[in-house]
């Protein structure tokens, strides 16, 4: 099998790209016209704007990048999957440490779960925020890596490619037993 490519959608990342950015320019606007007077300066408001507009700049600013490059979300090989089309990038996980897959869903967002051998190995490769991202899906009962299925074009070839190399797909009732 050679490496098989899976990308975003990028109508989706767009439109993702779109809303961010246009929200905040909303919440910036807001902020600046407390700050010069325009709109009578209520100060919870100011804070909620001027914390909205800074949370979603980076956000803005990522997916925009993720609309405009042609970078795969994730690569599937004989060796192993590689993933690096979320935060925080993972990188390649060879099949040996992978003991299976579940599928799962949070806020009506399909992911896929990947259930590892040793999850403490590859989660403490991060630091920061993106060590807090990922203890924060074992915290909710999820495996701490996952590929969201949704922004994925290809959903059926990706799972097409996971049965090709024989990766299992448990149940939630299965791996709680």
């Amino acid at each position: 099998m050679q490496k098989k490519e899976f990308f975003d959608s990028r109508a989706r990342m767009i439109g993702f790209s779109i809303l961010t950015i246009t929200l905040t320019l909303v919440f910036g606007g807001i902020t600046l016209a407390m700050l010069f007077g325009s709109i009578t300066l209520e100060f919870p408001m100011f804070i909620l704007s001027l914390l909205l507009t800074i949370v979603l700049i980076p956000v803005s600013i990522v997916l925009l990048k993720k609309a405009t490059t042609n970078e795969p979300s994730v690569v599937i090989s004989t060796e192993g999957i590689m993933i690096n089309g979320y935060i925080p990038k993972i990188g390649f996980i060879p099949w040996e440490d992978i003991d299976g897959c579940i599928p799962y869903q949070i806020n009506k967002q399909a992911m896929l779960g990947f259930i590892l051998f040793d999850e403490d190995k590859y989660v403490n490769k991060f630091t920061g925020m993106n060590k807090k991202l990922l203890e924060a899906n074992k915290s909710m009962g999820y495996p701490a890596i996952n590929v969201s299925i949704n922004n994925l074009k290809d959903k059926e070839g990706f799972f097409e490619a996971l049965a090709e190399q024989n990766i299992g797909f448990y149940l939630e009732d299965e791996r709680q037993a």
